[in-house]
């Protein structure tokens, strides 16, 4: 990831006709740190990079490996959220009322599923004592 963060920079830079100090004064950070950046020599958190796009109005996913996307559209039912897509492992910000909903729904399959299971262990029981009648009578 450092290796895109540092060429996007370098290649954002260049488009402006900026010197590494003003790319530094337009980010906020020191012209040593900058060219740290734009050399891949420093790590960089991703709310840092989310920073850096949306200072330079440069879609974030542009800092980002392939493997890893951004997205604020629905997967399977989850609407209205926004995450971070790594591979294919879906990584969603709720909000506290999408959250509390969310809980809702999955308390009410808990209870479904404790349902079915206790039916099933009713029905397992009822099949041992059969199988113990049947034994009893050979």
């Amino acid at each position: 990831m450092k290796m895109k963060v540092g060429q996007r920079l370098f290649t954002a830079r260049e488009e402006r006709k900026l010197t590494q100090a003003e790319m530094a004064d337009l980010l906020n950070v020191s012209p040593s740190t900058y060219a740290r950046i734009e050399r891949n020599e420093t790590s960089l958190e991703i709310d840092t990079i989310a920073n850096i796009a949306k200072t330079l109005q440069i879609p974030i996913q542009e800092f980002l490996p392939d493997t890893i996307s951004v997205s604020n559209s629905s997967h399977q039912n989850n609407q209205n959220a926004q995450g971070l897509v790594l591979g294919n492992i879906y990584n969603y910000n709720y909000s506290d009322k999408d959250l509390e909903s969310e809980m809702k729904v999955k308390d009410k399959e808990i209870e479904f599923l404790k349902e079915k299971i206790s039916l099933l262990e009713t029905t397992i029981t009822d099949l041992r004592n059969t199988l113990a009648v049947l034994q009893k009578e050979k």
